[in-house]
């Protein structure tokens, strides 16, 4: 199933570059088509569908680009939720789309960024993807020291892990900051290999310059929860 979610995450990105959609894989197929030293050896983990983003005003092209290639619309689901999110049902299973926006525990505006990379979302995304987990469990955790191990750390556009851009999120967010400074600090303790990474991008958001909204809400710190729920979508 890993490689044919694979190909279908390249049909998927080919067949939206043809009718002018910047589709993009994200989870951990996306993680594995951007990280070549892995995809030459082989999937690093089981995939059990595949994730992918498109920009907010592309949600109209979606479902007929779906369609096109053989998937069918969760038509309840797409109708209730669609301004955000799709799923739709084909050859390799579910196959779930956020519009414009990656929001589980935090929210990462992706439409600006969808265009950086050809067929997934940038190295710095995906890791934040998985940085706004609450909850990181092992899958995020090994993907993210995927990432990690095959990128280096740098400032600005790139191939690369850009902690400039990476600063810019928890600027005014401390939510975010709180959930990805502790997500790395989990990664370090499970991860050797690169630990040594994940407190140097811990250290980047720590002393990153922050807002007035970020230092308001940190005097309430934790006693007041700063994450949302993910959907729980079956």
């Amino acid at each position: 199933m890993s490689d044919s979610l694979l190909d279908a995450a390249k049909q998927l990105t080919s067949t939206g570059e043809e009718r002018g959609v910047a589709l993009r894989a994200l989870g951990g197929v996306g993680v594995l088509l951007h990280c070549p030293r892995a995809l030459s050896s082989g999937p690093h983990r089981t995939f059990a569908d595949l994730d992918v983003a498109v920009p907010r005003d592309a949600s109209r092209q979606v479902p007929a680009l779906f369609e096109a290639v053989g998937y069918e619309a969760d038509r309840r689901f797409n109708a209730a939720q669609g301004d955000r999110r799709m799923i739709f049902h084909g050859p390799v299973g579910k196959v779930d789309v956020f519009v414009g926006v990656f929001e589980m525990c935090h929210r990462l505006d992706l439409s600006p960024r969808l265009a950086l990379e050809p067929h997934t979302l940038t190295a710095s995304d995906l890791l934040m993807t998985k940085l706004q987990v609450v909850e990181v469990n092992q899958k995020d955790v090994d993907d993210a020291a995927l990432l990690l191990s095959e990128h280096e750390l740098d400032e600005g556009p790139g191939d690369h892990i850009d902690l400039a851009y990476l600063r810019t999120l928890v600027y005014d967010d401390w939510g975010f900051w709180r959930t990805a400074t502790g997500s790395l600090g989990l990664i370090a303790e499970r991860r050797e290999d690169v630990a040594a990474r994940a407190h140097e991008i811990a250290d980047a958001l720590e002393d990153a310059p922050k807002g007035k909204r970020f230092r308001v809400r940190a005097r309430i710190g934790e006693r007041k929860r700063w994450y949302e729920l993910p959907d729980e979508i079956k």
